[in-house]
């Protein structure tokens, strides 16, 4: 009885987390297509883990302020951050990553986003986007 309480090992359920988590992306992908500025894509034959999904819109602050929680987990590129200050650049520099700081931002993603969930965010997206 106890057993069946407790949550089977995560490396047991990996892969069908990572199914759960492809399909939760293409529904992104479909729904946001055309309204985002970019969506992300995969390879033939590449499986992504969707640790992040992550689109480029014109006004991220919009998203937030129709109630999208939305993250940046890269603020700063890394050709910018202290470490790497000493390492060269070539060119022109990176403008189209410096160009997309302010407009690359993560949806929410997770296993158990469920469908109803999964509408709302894009469809909110959507308007926010418009």
């Amino acid at each position: 009885m106890l057993k069946s309480l407790v949550s089977p090992p995560k490396l047991e359920i990996f892969a069908e987390e990572i199914e759960k988590r492809n399909v939760i992306a293409q529904r992104y992908s479909d729904g946001l297509r055309g309204h985002a500025l970019r969506v992300p894509t995969i390879m033939d034959g590449i499986v992504s883990t969707w640790a992040q999904y992550t689109i480029e819109v014109s006004d991220s602050a919009a998203l937030k302020q129709k109630g999208i929680p939305t993250a940046r987990y890269y603020s700063k590129p890394v050709h910018m951050q202290t470490a790497y200050k000493d390492y060269p650049v070539s060119g022109n520099g990176l403008s189209m990553t410096e160009d997309c700081i302010d407009k690359v931002v993560a949806l929410p993603m997770h296993a158990y986003l469920d469908e109803d969930t999964q509408d709302m965010i894009i469809e909110t997206a959507k308007a926010a986007l418009a």
